[in-house]
This record gives structure tokens, sequence and C-alpha cells, in this order.
């Protein structure tokens, strides 16, 4: 039987990892929705949106056609792009789906149709909660312009430059009502996945050390807690950069000086460090690796805004 592999792809940190979140139609379906029951089994005729996504993964476009857990799957996709299209006022593209599983839960991945996929940075996922009422993250994609911005300001005051950019590559936000948002401080409630790049021409690596330990501090002083890497790269690539091919700047060739902050908990991030690109005499890229204090400052902890 052939299987319908899901194609999202996720842009998360790192080098700018490319996930797929990919799974099969014949999996289990008793646990695909709770309000789904797997006797119904009953013939009915497929909408051209079904149809396309079918057709597209290589599978038969006639309901009877298909076995019970690809029935069911493909209506319960149609189900929650509907309730996308419906809540937002816009249409939503199929991006891909996960069934329900003993270890997994079922998510369906879109975008909207307008938008595109942003490089991947504009994808919604629909979940189920513990009621079986759909629920969805678009308010943290519409609100990742505010942050990107946010994130922009301060790195580029903080250098006085427009020679260093942020790109939010994953963004999610905790809130279930953004009106209860305070912009004074996030509450740890805003989170994802920071890529920085900074030209040479304004950038040496003890100005990078003294960066990140600030961004650091001010990310804590904020209540936001994204996992940012901090790449210092040539002026003359610097003047290339945009944010649809800043992935292609991950590169011996490119890099000056490489560093990363990984967000564990309670205002700690694991193994901050430095990495030094060194040309050898031989053409070869040299990597050196250092190890620096975030707390020079003194031990900096987010705030518990319950007390």
């Amino acid at each position: 039987m052939k299987k319908l592999i899901t194609l999202f792809v996720a842009v998360i940190m790192a080098v700018t990892c490319l996930g797929s979140c990919g799974n099969t139609l014949s999996q289990t379906s008793q646990q695909i929705g709770a309000n789904v029951s797997q006797s119904e089994t009953v013939n009915e005729s497929l909408n051209d949106w079904q149809k396309n996504v079918l057709e597209a993964q290589g599978l038969p476009t006639e309901y009877e056609e298909l076995d019970v857990s690809q029935q069911i799957a493909i209506r319960r996709m149609y189900e929650m792009k509907k309730y996308l299209d419906d809540k937002y006022g816009m249409e939503f593209e199929y991006a891909g789906y996960i069934p329900a599983g003993l270890m997994e839960k079922e998510q369906f991945f879109a975008y909207p149709k307008e938008l595109g996929t942003d490089g991947g940075r504009n994808y919604v996922t629909v979940k189920t909660d513990e009621k079986g009422e759909f629920t969805d993250n678009y308010v943290s994609t519409s609100l990742r312009d505010k942050f990107e911005k946010m994130y922009n300001d301060f790195v580029q005051d903080y250098f006085h430059s427009d020679k260093a950019v942020v790109f939010i590559s994953h963004f999610e936000c905790d809130y279930e009502d953004i009106s209860e948002m305070n912009d004074d401080y996030y509450e740890e409630k805003i989170y994802g996945a920071n890529q920085i790049f900074i030209s040479e021409e304004i950038c040496d690596e003890e100005k990078l050390k003294d960066f990140n330990t600030d961004y650091y501090h001010w990310q804590c002083s904020k209540g936001t807690c994204a996992d940012t890497r901090i790449t210092v790269i040539h002026t003359d690539e610097f003047k290339r950069i945009n944010v649809n091919n800043y992935t292609d700047f991950y590169n011996d060739e490119s890099i000056v000086y490489d560093s990363g902050l990984t967000f564990i908990d309670d205002g700690q991030y694991a193994d901050p460090h430095i990495t030094v690109y060194i040309k050898g005499a031989d053409g070869r890229i040299i990597r050196e690796k250092k190890k620096f204090d975030l707390n020079k400052y003194g031990k900096k902890e987010y705030k518990n805004v319950n007390n």
C-alpha cells in the first residue's frame, strides 16, 4: 500500500537544520481523533482540495479506493484546513500531516496562501486540545515580525550600525490571549530560534564576547528566551545577505567568528563559546573554540512574576 508522506519542513536553529515532520496514513487510525469513529467507512465524495493532496502523494483520488486510515486522515486534514480558513478569513495551503499514534499527537501543518512559506517561517500548526477542539499557533506567526523588529532594533542600536541583522527562523508564543502581553516583560512566553549576522567591519572577537553577554542579559530583562546563533561574517559577504539566503552564509569561507546561546531554563544557557575561523598556510580553515563567561556582570535570573 502506498504511503502518504508529509512534506512539512521546519527551519530550526543550529546551522539551520531542515527537519521533515513525516508519517504515513497507514498508521493506527483509532487514535486520529476522539470524535472520529473507525466505523465511518461509508462512501463519500472528495472535494478538489482533498483530491489534489492525494494525487500529489501518488494515492488514489476516489474515496472508496483508500483504506480506512487514509479515509479518516484525508477527512481530518480537510477539517483542520477549513478550521484555519474560517477562523482567519483566508485560504491556507497544505504543508503536512501527522496522524495520532501511541507516542504522537495529531498535527496538521499549513501556511497562508497569500503570504507563502517565507522560507519556512510562515508554517502554522493545528492540534487538538483535551476537549477534542482544534487549536493553532497562527498568532505566533503573525507576531513574529513584531519581535524580529524588536531584536533588530536592539542589535543595531547596540552596534550603532545597520551592519548587523536578526532573522527569526522559529518563533513561538505561549500567550493564550495576546491582550495580556506586557511589552515590558514577556514572562518567558516568547521563545524560538534567532540567527544574528554581524559584519566583521564592526565586530571583533572581544566585541562579540561582550555582545553575547549583553544580549543574554537583555533577553533576561525582557523575559524572552530564544536560542540564538550569533555569527560574524566577512564584510563583502554581509552586503549580500537577506532573509531568503542567510543560511547560505553558514560556511567556512564566509564566517570569521561564530557563537551560540542555547537556552536551558531559568535564564541559563548551555556552553557559551566562540569559534574562531582561521585560514591555515595551506588555505584550509582551522576552527578554534574558546569558552567565555556570560555572568561577568553577575548572575542574571529571569523575574518570577508570580512572586
